[in-house]
Formats: structure tokens, C-alpha cells, sequence
């Protein structure tokens, strides 16, 4: 009978290299990186809390040494590596406008805290300890969870392709909720009892009356009232499409850096934002306004100003209007009528157009499809501001509904002598129950 072969406990499986158990209990693996210059033996050490977990980081690190990227991995740094993962693979997947974020988040703040540091010396706690200063520097929330999300995308890429053997960013925790700090000018319409103000002076601007009441009156973006041509406004049904909006597309050099801008008309911003308006009466007449105008400068300079293709608001030329133009034309508008110090600016005219259908109690989902947003949250949360006539209006349904009686003030200058007399004995006599009941209770 062959005897039974016994294997030692201690004996190495294939790709373990040196494993063994320190005092502390946790165990520890060796494995070889090769030589240098010096003909000195390079080695790295794995941990783990038992033997199997160490065999299995060993068994995956050797397999990263022997693909073609554990050189050029181990010699750069996540600025480098992150880079290149940005311009070969992002830019190509995101529109241009998202890439521009995605570098600016990539360099001012995760290629400035941690971008100097090697892949494998990146852990969750760096990661985290990175986007809790973010939070504390007062940056949005949404703007740190897109960061922590940019940065799990390249980690994902690095695990696929054996950089590092897990993903950093799995286990970083950001709050689901914000809390915002009110503050005194976080109100973002135009104030209330300047608005007949504003209106009446933009009585005074051919182009700027008609253009700030497509933002004011039905809500639309800048981009979105700069690309609207005749054909989509509808003056015998009162409405106004949206079919397509402005925007400025950046170029990049091969660093991620800007070198150029350039205008386009292109789809809205979302599938959402595609919409039809309807025009109150206000609106209606300050383009047919509006139309008449152009249509006398277009027999008198021989220019498209009202075909069914041309730009609503285009510029003497006929062309498209640039935004920064516009904002320029704006800016000097408010200055000569005293209105700068209200802090206004062309989004302001979309948040004023969202409150006041706010004030007037409609339905929140209504407003959200008017203003062309995806979500109802963020019609709610961001294109509701609150001002002091919100306040009251909240307190006065509780004045309605618990109105307190006023109590009556006798006035002794209208009593004779006898009433005041009689008055005088009442009160004596209540004093005087008083004192009873005061000295029975002590006894």
C-alpha cells in the first residue's frame, strides 16, 4: 500500500511569492518588481487580514507586472495618467461644453490636491479627505458629487486595464443633501416692486424690449431667444416654439486648454427643453411690435429681417446676434436707467418669469414644462426664490384662520363721576377676593 503524500501548510501556491504571518496576525506577501541599475532586488509588499486575500492581491499584482503597462504606470503620476484618459477617451464621449468642466474640475482641483501622487498610493481615505475640503471651500454639492463621479470614471478605466487592482472612489461617502447658508441677496428674479420699473423703461429699446420678454414673459434661456427665428411664433395662436438654442462651443489644444470659441445653433439643451409656450397678450404685441420694425428696416436696407428663416433678434447684418454682444448692449441698458445696483442679468428675467407663476400658486409641474427642465426638483428648488411677500402671504392664512379678538380699552375719560365711582368699587371688591383666596391657600 503507496503511502499518502502529505504537503506542508507552509509550502506557496503558484504566484504567492514570499507569504507569511507577522506577530500582529495580519499576513504579508512578497513578490519580485525586478532589478535596478545597481543590480539591487526590487520587491513590494501586500497585506491583508488572511492568507487567501494575500495570495489573490499577489496572484493580480503579478499579472499587472506582467503587462506592458506596470512600467509606465509605476513611472507617472495620476496628473499624467488622468490627462490622457481625458483627451483620448472622455473628450470624444462628452459634448464640448462638458468637457470644458470635466478639465476645469480635473485641474483645479483634483490634478492641484492629489495629481503629484502614483495610482497605487491613492487611497479612499485621500479621496475623501479631498472632496470634504472641497465641501468646506463652499462649493455645491453637485459640483463635488461630479467631481467624485469624473474621478470614479478614470479609476474604472485604470481596474480594466490592470493600472490598480480596485476602484478608490467605491467606498468615498458624500451627504445626499445640501445645506444651503441663506443669504441676504439670494433672491434671484427682479424684485417684486421693481418689475413695473424695469418693464417701462425697456419701453425706451427697440431690440431689448421684445428680447428680455421672451425670457421675462415665457421663460425662454438667452440661447434659446437668440436662435429663434419667425417661424416660431405663432401670432394668430399665441404661441412661441422652442426648437433649438445658442451656443458657444469651445476648441481645445492637446493640454485640454481653450484656444478658441465658436457660435452654433444646435439642438436645445435637453430633449425637455423642446417646447411650446404660450405668449401672454403683453408679450403677443411687443413682437408684432417688433415685426412691423423690421419689416420697414428690410424695405429700406434690402435685408432678410422678417422671412420665416431669419433670426428674430438678429443683429443690422441680419446674422446671428453673439451672446456676449447682446450681454454688452444689456449691461449699458441698465446702467443709464439706475438699474445695476439690482444686480440683473439675463438669467434673472427666467427666474423672474418661474416666480411669478410661483406667486400665483400654480402647479409646479406646469412650470416645469413650460421652462423646458427634466426634473421637477430642480424647477423647485432653484427657480423658486422666496422674498418678503411670500412671508406675509403664509402669515395671513394663519391671521384668516386664527383671528385673535382685540381686547377692549376702557376709556375713563368719557365716564361721569358716578361711573368712576362704580368702577373703583369693582375693582376693591376683586382685590379683595383676591386676598382671601391668597390667605386661604396659606393656610
Amino acid at each position: 500500500m503507496a503511502k499518502k503524500k502529505i504537503v506542508s501548510k507552509t509550502r506557496r501556491g503558484n504566484n504567492e511569492g514570499s507569504i507569511y504571518q507577522r506577530q500582529d496576525g495580519l499576513w504579508v506577501g512578497m513578490v519580485s518588481l525586478g532589478y535596478d541599475d545597481n543590480g539591487k532586488q526590487k520587491r513590494k509588499a501586500i497585506y491583508g487580514k488572511t492568507r487567501i486575500e494575500v495570495s489573490k492581491k499577489l496572484a493580480e499584482l503579478t499579472n499587472r507586472i506582467n503587462s506592458n503597462n506596470y512600467e509606465y504606470v509605476s513611472q507617472n503620476t495620476l496628473s499624467v495618467l488622468m490627462k490622457e484618459w481625458l483627451m483620448v477617451f472622455k473628450k470624444s464621449q462628452v459634448s464640448p461644453r462638458t468637457f470644458e468642466n470635466n478639465i476645469a474640475r480635473f485641474k483645479n482641483h483634483i490634478e492641484l490636491k492629489i495629481g503629484g501622487m502614483k495610482l497605487d498610493e491613492i487611497s479612499t481615505l485621500t479621496i475623501q479627505k479631498m472632496l470634504n475640503e472641497m465641501l468646506e471651500q463652499d462649493l455645491s454639492l453637485d459640483y463635488v458629487k461630479k467631481t467624485k463621479f469624473l474621478l470614479g470614471q478614470f479609476f474604472e478605466y485604470a481596474v480594466d486595464n490592470k493600472f490598480v487592482l480596485t476602484n478608490p472612489v467605491n467606498k468615498v461617502k458624500v451627504k445626499s443633501q445640501e445645506h444651503k447658508i441663506y443669504r441676504k441677496n439670494e433672491y434671484k428674479a427682479i424684485p417684486v416692486d421693481i418689475r413695473k420699473q424695469f418693464i417701462e423703461s425697456l419701453n425706451e429699446h427697440t431690440f431689448l424690449k421684445p428680447f428680455c420678454y421672451v425670457m421675462m414673459f415665457a421663460g425662454l434661456r438667452t440661447g434659446e431667444a437668440l436662435a429663434l427665428e419667425w417661424q416660431d411664433i405663432d401670432f394668430e395662436n399665441k404661441l412661441l416654439r422652442v426648437e433649438r438654442g445658442m451656443t458657444n462651443v469651445p476648441k481645445f489644444d492637446n493640454n485640454g486648454k481653450v484656444i478658441s470659441r465658436q457660435l452654433v445653433i444646435g439642438d436645445t439643451k435637453t430633449v425637455c427643453s423642446k417646447r411650446t409656450v404660450p405668449m401672454p397678450d403683453i408679450l403677443v404685441e411687443a413682437l408684432k411690435e417688433y415685426f412691423n420694425k423690421q419689416k420697414q428696416k428690410q424695405s429700406k436696407l434690402g435685408i432678410s429681417f422678417t422671412d420665416n428663416d431669419s433670426f428674430v433678434f438678429c443683429n443690422d447684418e441680419g446674422n446671428l446676434r453673439t451672446y456676449s454682444g447682446t450681454k454688452k448692449i444689456f449691461y449699458t441698458f441698465l446702467k443709464s436707467h439706475n438699474l445695476q445696483k439690482y444686480h440683473i442679468h439675463f438669467h434673472t428675467l427666467r427666474h423672474t418669469f418661474s416666480n411669478t407663476l410661483f406667486e400665483a400658486d400654480q402647479n409646479p409641474k406646469v412650470i416645469q414644462s413650460l421652462l423646458g427642465h427634466k426634473d421637477v426638483k430642480t424647477t423647485i428648488t432653484t427657480y423658486n426664490s422666496v422674498d418678503k411677500s411670500y412671508f406675509n402671504k403664509a402669515t395671513n392664512i394663519f391671521n384668516e384662520q386664527y383671528k385673535v379678538e382685540e381686547k377692549k380699552q376702557t376709556d375713563f375719560d368719557n365716564l361721569s363721576d358716578d361711573e368712576l365711582i362704580e368702577q373703583m368699587r369693582e375693582l376693591e371688591k376683586q382685590i379683595a377676593k383676591r386676598k382671601k383666596k391668597q390667605k386661604d391657600f396659606e393656610m
